[in-house]
């Protein structure tokens, strides 16, 4: 399980919320804090020496068990997650620990106009960019009993910084709900959707693996496609039952200064944080329409009020609210499958005045449509993507990268990945894996334009942010 990135910067997202979930955010931030604390630092002091892919080692199955097309999950890979990441084999270690390393190389269709020196400070070339991306160490496996975690410790070469990444700590039992067999039990996790199970949720969703450094515009983005990864702390609670219906519900709420700092996400100036506590809910229902062949379908919610984290800088609130709905369809054949995914996020904005986001508009709208197929074989994948964003015109949010102060824009992906480890790694460690992929993105429309854009007469044109991304991962 690998965290997906998405490029492009966005403007801060936010919500309101009751005075109940304000009221709180202090008791939250008291109890939830030092447990993820903890565990992280529980998870980052196992030696690296011991390393190996954690989940394919703790239950003796290879990664083809659990993943259709890394990070997707099969039908088995998604009960071990919601059961816990407890379930062990004979031979099992006792520190579940993984390494993994990502390294890509990206050519965008027209030299960017500087150096990507945000993402990889050290460098001076435009164009035709080779970097390590970021070293990960997990702690992945069963810490006890039905206790177990999937948290990642993210080191990047190019910013010579530490980070905490995707985190999903969570406890589950079986038992009866409402007169129904069922799973159920609690994530403590620091970015929503990442303890989902389908992979039509932003945290896993395509692309699973993209660019570092470009290209050089790009699309904006919902509070919940990641707006929020890292920069917050949430305890949910969930319940599958057996007739297929998943619910889950809790909320999030922003890190302290000096604990961001500490794991690796200061907030900075034109940085914005949860304010209170920010509700979530998710709700889907998967149903096996035949024995080679499964539908899910589902809807997720989210809140937030966000505010800067410095006082000095902005005063008022923007209060965002998303809602999405997503649909995931599976077909296993004979040495082969397909995988559809659709997801559609809804958000409605509100900004006062003297908020961080600098909104012209009171109040503003944003949607982000994303659709990908999959076709997979044991070792190698196909994947085809389309997105589409639309939403208000606002000058305030998008004046800079728009002539027109519009967010539309359009893009199609083809990648191709090959994964010659997923039935069992080499001699020197059989539980090794590694991916190597090539991914191809064409923009038809950037900042509501295709042609000059965002009107800065250097002829920024939508497809001059096109880009081809070769990337190779090793997990051992």
């Amino acid at each position: 399980m690998i965290p997906n990135s998405r490029y492009g910067s966005h403007p801060d997202q936010i919500i309101e919320n009751s005075g109940l979930w304000s009221g709180l955010s202090g008791v939250a931030m008291r109890t939830l804090v030092p447990i993820a604390v903890g565990a992280l630092g529980f998870a980052a002091s196992i030696t690296p020496a011991q390393a190996v892919p954690s989940f394919a080692r703790q239950t003796g199955f290879t990664c083809s068990m659990c993943h259709t097309s890394i990070p997707e999950l099969t039908a088995f890979g998604r009960n071990f997650k919601l059961t816990g990441y407890v379930q062990k084999g004979d031979s099992a270690p006792a520190l579940p620990v993984t390494a993994l390393i990502i390294g890509g190389f990206t050519h965008t269709a027209k030299a960017q106009d500087s150096a990507p020196t945000t993402a990889y400070p050290n460098t001076t070339k435009t164009n035709d960019i080779t970097s390590i991306d970021q070293v990960g160490l997990f702690y992945a496996g069963q810490i006890t009993g039905n206790l177990g975690a999937f948290v990642q410790v993210t080191y990047s070469p190019n910013a010579h910084s530490w980070t905490w990444d995707n985190t999903d700590i969570r406890y589950a039992n079986t038992g009866k709900l409402f007169g129904q067999d069922a799973t159920y039990g609690l994530s403590l996790n620091n970015n929503p959707t990442v303890q989902d199970l389908w992979a039509t949720t932003p945290a896993w969703g395509y692309p699973a693996f993209d660019s570092a450094v470009g290209p050089q515009f790009g699309p904006t983005s919902t509070l919940l496609q990641g707006t929020l990864a890292g920069s917050v702390l949430g305890l949910t609670g969930y319940s599958m039952f057996s007739n297929g219906l998943y619910t889950e519900f809790g909320g999030y709420t922003g890190l302290p200064d000096h604990t961001a700092a500490a794991l690796g996400v200061p907030y900075s100036s034109g940085s914005s944080k949860v304010q209170g506590i920010a509700p979530y809910a998710r709700i889907a229902y998967s149903k096996d329409l035949s024995k080679q062949s499964t539908l899910m379908v589902g809807a997720m919610a989210m809140a937030a009020n966000m505010t800067s984290w410095d006082p000095a800088l902005a005063t008022g609130t923007d209060r965002y609210v998303d809602f999405g709905l997503d649909s995931q369809y599976d077909y296993s054949g004979k040495n082969f499958g397909l995988m559809f995914k659709a997801r559609d996020i809804m958000e409605w904005q509100s900004s006062t005045a003297g908020s961080l986001s600098g909104a012209s508009n009171a109040h503003n709208t944003l949607n982000a449509l994303d659709l990908s197929v999959t076709y997979y074989k044991p070792t190698w994948a196909v994947i085809g993507a389309y997105s589409n964003v639309s939403g208000s015109k606002d000058a305030g949010l998008y004046s800079g990268s728009s002539a027109t102060n519009s967010p539309n824009s359009q893009s199609v992906s083809l990648e191709v990945n090959y994964s010659p480890w997923m039935d069992g790694g080499p001699k020197f460690d059989p539980m090794g894996n590694m991916k190597i992929g090539a991914k191809y993105t064409h923009f038809l429309q950037l900042g509501g334009g295709t042609t000059n854009f965002d009107g800065q007469n250097v002829g920024h044109n939508a497809s001059d942010n096109d880009y081809l991304f070769l990337y190779t991962v090793f997990a051992f």
